[in-house]
């Protein structure tokens, strides 16, 4: 499964609000314990002071400036004294000789009601300030922006790399004509830069490639016309029979260099449907074999889907290779519904099978070693299958077509 940076950043930065939510929910968690406890050690000392006051002032004015200096205020509206109480909770009683107090809450706010001796007083303790509170929110949203700003600023840094990785895809497929030009001076941008650089100066030697062979199979072709026109007038047979061979196979070269060429610049096949039995025939004709050299076997002569020219190209260099190396100058080719197999009677390849479908590997010093590359470049194009085997001292080569 792939992982993508993105979703990666995603899930660190979801973690790391999720550590920050819970930091803050178990912080203000403690502190309005904290609150509640140092509320309650206050209630205890205050209400005691208050009972004392009640029973011993003579003044009520030195009282309430008493009350207000411990941050109590007393309610005198008695409806509103009514509506608190009512809807208020319990936190904490105390009954003691001198009177009864209670300890409410009321939403956010405190407040201490005093019964003694038949009078009742209730005070709303003003101690308690949401200042601390509004700071820690504060900061709390402060940290959360933060985040998500470096949460943006990083995708926004990184959101170059979407349009390089689809850029990419496409020179995947062979098309240089890609732009990953990326403004800014990021290490990104640098890196993009310097593909570019690479891209465009590979484009260059691809057209090069493209020119010079273009232009050989193009001033090659000319002379070996003409040589095989001139041929035909040479009057021994044998000799004119030796020519024609060199000019043909000179022309059969020619031509699977024109093939890798509209390969590799991307032509699409011409497909079609025919006989394996067709493009047999074809290839040998192509190669212009001997028949005695070559056995064929049908089991039975399947309609494949194929570029004719192409596969006929492929077949007759895996022909000419049966020949070439086996040890009788003889190939068997066998043919049953889902694959082609050119058996020959000869030693086994030294190296990897992989090695001799790299370009220009050869296993004796003859040719140009274009075949089994040519060959597993064709099969490819068609989505077939190249297969190596050695038995009873055998080479086999399989094509299969699924």
């Amino acid at each position: 499964m792939k992982k993508s940076i993105f979703l990666s950043i995603t899930f660190i930065f979801l973690v790391a609000f999720l550590g920050l939510g819970a930091s803050f929910y178990l912080f203000n968690r403690y502190e309005k314990e904290n609150l509640n406890y140092s509320i309650q050690k206050r209630f205890d000392f205050v209400s005691q002071t208050i009972l004392w006051q009640l029973r011993a002032s003579l003044n009520p004015n030195l009282f309430l400036k008493e009350l207000k200096s411990i941050e109590l205020e007393p309610i005198t509206f008695p409806k509103e004294i009514i509506d608190i109480l009512k809807k208020s909770h319990t936190i904490k009683k105390r009954v003691t000789p001198f009177g009864d107090m209670w300890l409410l809450k009321e939403k956010k706010d405190y407040y201490i009601f005093i019964q003694s001796f038949g009078n009742s007083l209730l005070l709303k303790d003003v101690s308690q300030k949401d200042l601390k509170y509004t700071l820690y929110y504060m900061i709390f949203a402060f940290l959360a922006i933060l985040l998500l700003l470096s949460y943006v600023a990083i995708l926004l840094k990184l959101k170059p790399l979407k349009s390089i990785q689809k850029e990419l895809k496409k020179f995947s497929k062979g098309n240089l004509d890609i732009n990953l030009e990326i403004k800014g001076s990021s290490e990104i941008a640098e890196v993009a830069k310097t593909m570019q650089e690479a891209i465009d100066s590979l484009k260059k030697i691809m057209n090069s490639r493209k020119l010079l062979l273009r232009n050989i199979t193009h001033e090659l072709k000319t002379p070996i016309t003409k040589g095989r026109i001139l041929v035909e007038m040479i009057d021994d047979d044998k000799q004119k029979r030796r020519l024609i061979e060199i000019f043909e196979k000179l022309n059969s070269l020619i031509n699977e260099l024109a093939a890798i060429e509209a390969m590799n610049s991307g032509i699409k096949p011409k497909i079609e449907e025919i006989k394996v039995s067709e493009t047999i025939n074809e290839a040998i004709d192509l190669g212009m074999f001997d028949k005695d050299s070559i056995y064929i076997g049908y089991i039975v002569d399947p309609i494949i889907r194929v570029d004719r020219k192409l596969f006929s190209i492929a077949i007759k260099n895996l022909i000419d290779n049966g020949i070439k190396y086996s040890k009788d100058s003889k190939v068997k080719i066998l043919v049953d519904k889902n694959s082609i197999t050119f058996i020959n009677k000869a030693e086994k390849l030294k190296r990897d099978f992989s090695y001799y479908l790299e370009p220009f590997t050869k296993e004796r010093q003859s040719g140009f070693g274009l075949g089994l590359y040519l060959v597993n470049t064709i099969l490819k194009l068609h989505s077939f299958k190249l297969i190596y085997s050695y038995e009873n001292e055998e080479n086999s080569f399989k094509i299969l077509f699924n």
